[in-house]
């Protein structure tokens, strides 16, 4: 039916076209044509216009599908006919596609699936701009004068600091990571609880109800989806809390480290808060009609009152900054996904490079067959669609099995991805991936297969039809697309092995980096006391002192220890301060430091040396001198050609204002520098104050241990020993002091190990490639080695003969390598430690070691050449 629709329209087109073109002929005799030239026109304007559509029709006509269908089966039969070549090609386009399709489904998690909350595009974080000393997070007292004096938003709602939580009751006492959201979060984000409901202002209100929400896995696992747990007191560190709702399984804040979060707690909110101290986040969302430009301009003037109500935390010309949902995530993530993807995408260009070669090296054997088609009446068109076809059906078989072994291998891609990592919890292999895969293999064989397609379609019948059925005789031309694509196979490849061997070299000089402290034979772990046993200090601190004295009193363990913050745990808060003797005209806006309390012993557990003055000691308590220990660097920079001790230091007293502690700090000590924050950075201006005259924040601390055996072994005592002291007190986070190094290496091993193996994944690919165009080389030379044989020339001769066109290939690939590396290493100096973008040793090395290999790969076609035997070579077609 279809066919007899076809040739009625056919038909009917050409009835029109000699219409029009009668027409024509007619226009042409009235300005002054004589009849027979215009006749004439006319004829060669239809035949033109006719062959026109029969090839557009050939091409996308009627019958295209039925053709389509031709082709495809004759490409499958193409591809069972050559098993080996297919394999190859299969092979190396699943590594391509397989690596590109894990990678992108990162990519896709964290930057292009749609944020899973309505009309995302006008949800802003409202961050901090013009903090004295940096950071963008904001305080209570800042919030409050937002939501109240402007109209911008709809609503806007706070988020406090990421914490872990303590749960008892229904089971074992156990610690889970937590976040505390006022009531107006949720129509922020206009997602509510799958069961129960959100929190209400009353119950965010200062003395109100306290509430809690589970997660969705919480509710699950500690309370057996029981859907009566709604209206139920559960004791959250201490203090009782009543269950309102569960959440959806699949949500999470938006939040640095929110993957996890187990439970949500109600924010109480003081009207005016006396409390300007940092950590807290602003989410809004705008009104209907108002513009992100209008609510900029609405933050972007000074709060007016702030600066003099807290002059000492808040400045005169900070502002609000806002930045939308999607904006904040990406500045959070960095750059990593995509270097990633610009490296395995690298990876796809090599595969694509090389089964482009093996597409050549075939189509040379298949020239007579073409030509035959072409003899036939087979369009060049016609073919080239063919051929296309065929390597495409190649590539989905190739990105099929990518896919396979990607989805095969995904949990094992997911456990090297940084826990830290925002929305990790997004990343699977969903729709959007599987869409990506098919189009990147439809991609990838159109990429690789047109170069052969055209190359192997522009046949001389006359030349070709008249050659033996070996089709020997490859055209310069030919040759040297093919040498070239080879040596963008090593320039790329060189790209890739450079990059890792960087990272490589950056990650062990970190893991052979001093931290400042003794990491062997060391247990961490968190302890966090209920508010409503431990309500004071002092409660607080002779928990603190007795649980250290048991630890220590525990057979096998040497020192024990406490802290605000262990060591790599994250970074210590900064804090701002003057020094009295400077007087208040010489201080400078950017004195400020970070700050960490400590125990007596705290120094001696780590190992950190004391360089000058003393160390803590039990008579530094609460009623005590308030006095400090500063590190080396602070010391460096603002006591550069003085001795410290003996100094004093206001808290909060930037500018010469009123201090936020009734009396300065005396320097008592200088210890040496630690590295807290990461092994990757370096040490920067820290105080240390005794645990004991901490103020606030006292029922949360770090136990550090020096054992004398494997700290593992002691934990069954050390849990004995708390349980004796608080029954439901759990211990959270425990872990040995290399596990705390290995953990704040994460990113950094992600990077290492999945650039080396796409580097390594290059190296294979482009070796195969090398070996590919020597070995077909040679077979290509036979009859011209077989000739120089019979004419003399050694073995030797021969081997140096063909193994310099290998090495020429190396070293201009690796020329084009070196050029491509010098500008692209540079995106690598941020996650580099110690180690150089541009290293011209690295550089060096990696160019002679990717040479070596390509002479290896030269090594088994140049010893083939060497047994040629001429008498056979001469009869060689």
């Amino acid at each position: 039916m279809w066919r007899k629709e076809r040739d009625d329209r056919d038909n009917e087109l050409e009835r029109e076209l000699r219409d029009h073109l009668e027409l024509d002929a007619e226009a042409r005799q009235e300005r002054g044509a004589s009849e027979e030239d215009a006749r004439y026109a006319a004829r060669r304007d239809f035949g033109n216009v006719a062959r026109v559509k029969e090839v557009t029709r050939e091409m996308w006509g009627w019958g295209s599908l039925e053709r389509f269908w031709q082709d495809v089966r004759y490409g499958l039969r193409q591809i069972s006919r050559n098993p080996g070549f297919a394999a190859v090609a299969i092979l190396t386009l699943a590594l391509g596609i397989g690596a590109n399709t894990a990678i992108f489904s990162i990519v896709n998690a964290v930057f292009l699936r749609p944020l899973p909350f309505p009309e995302s595009n006008r949800m802003f974080f409202v961050l901090r701009s013009g903090n004295r000393i940096g950071g963008t997070a904001i305080s209570i007292p800042i919030y409050l004068a937002w939501k109240e004096k402007q109209g911008v938003f709809d609503s806007m709602g706070l988020v406090a600091p990421f914490s872990n939580v303590t749960l008892t009751g229904n089971g074992e006492p156990e610690q889970v990571p937590g976040y505390a959201l006022s009531s107006e979060i949720f129509s922020v984000l206009r997602v509510q609880p799958a069961l129960g409901r959100g929190f209400q202002s009353d119950e965010t209100k200062l003395g109100g109800p306290r509430a809690a929400i589970l997660s969705d896995a919480l509710w699950r696992r500690k309370y057996s989806a029981d859907p009566n747990i709604l209206g139920q007191s559960i004791t959250v560190s201490g203090t009782p809390r009543t269950v309102v709702g569960v959440m959806p399984a699949d949500f999470d804040l938006p939040m640095p480290i929110a993957h996890g979060t187990q439970v949500w707690l109600s924010m109480q909110l003081p009207i005016s808060s006396q409390n300007p101290s940092n950590g807290y986040f602003c989410l809004g969302r705008l009104r209907d009609g108002v513009t992100r430009e209008q609510a900029q301009a609405a933050h972007s003037t000074p709060i007016a009152g702030l600066h003099e109500q807290y002059p000492n935390m808040i400045a005169a010309e900070e502002r609000g900054r806002l930045l939308t949902l999607r904006q904040y995530i990406s500045r959070r993530v960095g750059n990593e996904p995509l270097l990633l993807l610009g490296a395995v995408g690298l990876v796809l260009l090599i595969a694509c490079a090389n089964v482009a070669n093996l597409f050549l090296a075939r189509a040379a054997s298949r020239r007579r067959e073409i030509a035959t088609r072409a003899a036939l009446g087979a369009s060049r068109g016609r073919i080239v669609r063919q051929l296309l076809t065929e390597s495409i059906l190649l590539a989905l078989v190739g990105g099929v099995a990518g896919v396979v072994v990607c989805t095969a291998s995904f949990q094992t891609v997911l456990s090297l991805v940084p826990a830290g990592l925002m929305r990790v919890g997004q990343i699977s292999m969903d729709a959007y991936v599987f869409a990506f895969a098919a189009l990147l293999s439809i991609l990838t064989g159109a990429t690789f297969g047109m170069a052969p397609a055209l190359q192997a379609s522009a046949v001389n019948l006359n030349t070709t039809l008249k050659e033996g059925t070996s089709g020997a005789g490859i055209s310069r031309r030919r040759g040297v697309f093919r040498s070239a694509l080879v040596v963008c196979e090593v320039g790329l490849s060189l790209v890739l092995v450079t990059g890792a061997v960087l990272l490589c070299e950056s990650f062990f000089k970190l893991l052979n980096v001093n931290p400042g402290f003794t990491t062997q034979n060391m247990l961490v772990f968190d302890v966090s006391l209920p508010r409503s046993t431990y309500d004071t200090s002092v409660k607080a601190q002779a928990f603190y002192d007795e649980a250290s004295a048991k630890f220590s009193s525990l057979p096998g363990l040497q020192e024990a220890a406490y802290a605000g913050l262990s060591p790599l745990a994250g970074g210590a808060p900064d804090f701002l301060f003057s020094i009295e003797e400077r007087g208040a005209t010489g201080q400078r806006r950017d004195q400020d430091a970070e700050f960490r309390y400590v125990s007596p012993n705290y120094f001696r557990t780590l190992n950190v040396p004391i360089i000058s003055g003393r160390g803590f000691t039990s008579a530094d308590a609460a009623n005590a001198e308030p006095v400090i220990l500063i590190n080396q660097a602070m010391a460096r920079k603002f006591w550069p050609n003085e001795d410290p001790l003996g100094q004093h230091i206001w808290f909060g007293k930037p500018m010469g204002q009123a201090a936020m502690e009734p009396a300065p700090r005396r320097i008592v000590g200088v210890v040496g520098d630690v590295r807290d924050m990461s092994l990757a950075e370096v040490p920067i201006e820290t105080m240390y104050m005794p645990f004991a005259q901490r103020n606030g924040g006292y029922g949360y601390a770090s136990f550090i241990l020096h054992t004398g055996q494997d700290p593992r072994s002691l934990v069954p005592a050390i849990r004995s020993a708390l349980q004796q002291m608080a029954p439901n007190l759990p211990i959270a986070s425990i872990k040995t002091m290399e596990e705390a190094i290995a953990t704040s290496l994460t990113s950094q091993r992600f990077m290492t190990i999945l650039l080396v193996s796409f580097g390594g994944m290059a190296l294979l690919i482009a070796t195969v490639g090398v070996y590919g165009v020597i070995s077909y080389s040679v077979a290509q030379r036979t009859n011209e080695i077989g000739i120089r044989v019979a004419m003399g020339a050694t073995r030797g001769k021969i081997l140096r003969m063909v193994m310099g066109q290998g090495v020429r290939l190396a070293l201009l690939g690796s020329a084009v390598g070196l050029g491509s590396s010098y500008w692209l290493m540079r995106f690598l100096s941020d996650m580099l430690y110690g180690v150089k973008p541009t290293d011209p040793l690295t550089l060096a090395a990696v160019t002679v070691a990717l040479v070596a290999v390509a002479l290896a790969a030269c090594w088994i076609p140049a010893r083939r050449a060497t047994r040629v035997d001429p008498l056979t070579a001469l009869r060689y077609e």
